[in-house]
């Protein structure tokens, strides 16, 4: 089977697509519903738990159709642990897991402290680092990985690509947990916004949960055979990562599509290329 990763954006869209790209992959999905299995992981729920607060049926409708459009199938990496594995778990069981797993006042404490940082880290992003590195956007998002390596030495941050996002990894606490696979994509991916490149817009609040959830889609989805993405700025970014981890997903966006027939081309691929081995493989 072929295993496709779609972010919560395009499983909500295809409750009712409207636009032509999402009708087209919504055919093409159902057309080879024999050859591809579409995965779910706890970042879904994590965005489910920010979109459905406080609206108990919406958040269960939207819990069944991840259950009917996965058949159950979760990609995950459970905490303490480095390994990425396949599951299978109802997604209603799995979120009411998290809520129960995540209600003691310890974890309470340490969710409102998060909040209290990452409320300013739009702030500390556009107000602080932005001006300090003087970073032009537009030149920027242009960066291949070679190009971001020099700017991170030249602007003094660390001798490497590679020793910035180390020193990201230190910053969390990680050398007193497992690094996993997902723990390093994840501190790559909010470095790269961090520094401008393809940044999500921090406005509206919440955005940085958006922020770290899209993260971790584009880690998960660079460990299965495709991830199909309905948000640009994620998309550009795990297109740098997906080169710089050497991942062999096949990454297609939705969104911004000029190009119908190549978005077929894409898609009608995966039957062809789709299956070549992954991590997971």
């Amino acid at each position: 089977m072929i295993r496709v990763y779609l972010d919560w954006n395009l499983y909500s869209i295809l409750k009712q697509p409207k636009l032509e790209p999402h009708l087209i992959l919504n055919s093409f999905l159902q057309a080879n519903s024999d050859k591809i299995q579409l995965v779910y992981s706890s970042s879904h729920l994590d965005d489910l738990s920010e979109t459905s607060s406080g609206k108990r049926i919406e958040l269960q409708k939207d819990l069944l159709h991840l259950s009917r459009m996965t058949n159950n199938i979760c990609i995950v990496s459970y905490w303490g642990s480095e390994k990425v594995i396949l599951d299978n778990r109802d997604p209603t069981e799995f979120f009411h897991s998290n809520l129960k797993n995540n209600s003691g006042f310890v974890l309470g404490f340490f969710e409102w402290l998060r909040k209290l940082v990452t409320n300013r880290y739009g702030q500390i992003r556009d107000g602080v680092i932005q001006p300090h590195l003087n970073i032009d956007v537009t030149k920027i998002c242009n960066y291949k990985v070679l190009d971001l390596d020099k700017m991170i030495r030249e602007a003094k941050l660390s001798d490497s690509l590679e020793n910035f996002l180390k020193k990201g990894l230190e910053l969390r606490g990680s050398r007193y947990d497992k690094l996993s696979y997902i723990d390093y994509y994840y501190t790559a991916y909010t470095a790269l916004d961090l520094i401008s490149f393809y940044p999500d817009s921090m406005k509206e609040k919440g955005n940085f949960e958006n922020l770290k959830n899209d993260a971790n889609h584009s880690a998960y989805g660079s460990l299965c055979h495709a991830f199909i993405t309905n948000d640009n700025k994620c998309y550009n970014k795990s297109k740098f990562l997906f080169d710089y981890f050497g991942s062999k997903s096949t990454l297609i966006r939705t969104c911004k599509r000029k190009n119908i027939g190549k978005l077929k081309e894409e898609l009608n691929n995966l039957l062809i290329t789709g299956s070549k081995p992954n991590r997971l493989t």
